[in-house]
């Protein structure tokens, strides 16, 4: 267990000093992370704002009608 432990401290200051000696591109890697995430939020309240509206529009539909256009 104990060295499991300094494996685990070891991994974690070697991931440290790779992150402090790479500024740019933990900035990179941050910003990119970042971006992907806004956008898979954004593209979901999209499709679920366009859900809404399209249930909405159905449900005011009557069953017994028909339109032409």
């Amino acid at each position: 267990m104990k060295v499991y432990f300094r494996l685990l401290k070891e991994s974690f200051n070697f991931a440290m000093s790779a992150l402090s000696n790479n500024k740019l591109r933990t900035f990179l890697s941050l910003l990119g992370v970042t971006i992907g995430i806004f956008s898979i939020i954004a593209v979901l309240t999209a499709v679920d704002s366009l859900d809404r509206k399209i249930k909405k529009d159905l449900s005011t539909l009557d069953k017994n009608t028909i339109y032409l256009f």
